[in-house]
């Protein structure tokens, strides 16, 4: 999509590998990823989702602040009967690197839905 913030596919194909290698869960989690808040991969309804967002990072040798790719992730939403819209984020500004996406994932799946490290 031309409005996305961050590439969605190859970011969600890579991060799923390396989430189903690091923790186990009792029952599949729903992940949607959305490039951007027009939210069409429905980031609201899924277990953890994924929208693009600006996110901040600091630069070593300068040490300004400088925008990079990154992602507000929304826990716990639902569908069915007992629907529930997640729809204030879990955490913002989250940037999308591999290094740093990751762990917040991992503890996100320990806390909220009982996953278990590998």
């Amino acid at each position: 999509c031309g409005l996305a913030l961050i590439e969605t596919k190859n970011n969600a194909e890579s991060i799923v590998k390396k989430l189903e290698e690091r923790v186990s869960v009792e029952k599949p989690l729903r992940i949607h990823w959305t490039g951007c808040p027009n939210s069409c991969g429905q980031v609201q309804v899924a277990d953890i989702g994924i929208m693009g967002a600006p996110a901040r990072k600091k630069d070593e040798e300068t040490g300004k602040m400088l925008a990079i790719p990154g992602c507000n992730i929304f826990v716990g939403g639902r569908v069915g009967e007992d629907a529930h819209l997640a729809l204030e984020p879990y955490k913002k500004g989250v940037p999308l690197a591999e290094e740093e996406l990751l762990p917040v994932l991992v503890d996100i799946i320990k806390k909220e839905f009982n996953g278990v490290e590998k």
